[in-house]
């Protein structure tokens, strides 16, 4: 196993992780936001915005480009 493989099962998890607590948010029972409130409570502001973005291309430039 390559440390590429070690890096791409790491992000695997990592998205595994987010997708049960979206999943446990949205059964109503808890009081984790889901997904989609996270994003909304984001996109209020600016800099929330600019995160996003940043965020977004931070994982295109390093995971995706190859």
């Amino acid at each position: 196993m390559s440390s590429r493989d070690i890096t791409v099962l790491g992000y695997a998890i990592f998205v595994l992780m987010g997708v049960g607590l979206h999943l446990w948010g949205s059964t109503g029972r808890s009081r984790i936001p889901s997904l989609g409130m996270v994003f909304s409570r984001a996109m209020r502001t600016r800099s929330g915005r600019v995160g996003i973005v940043a965020g977004w291309v931070w994982v295109g430039l390093h995971f995706f480009a190859r």
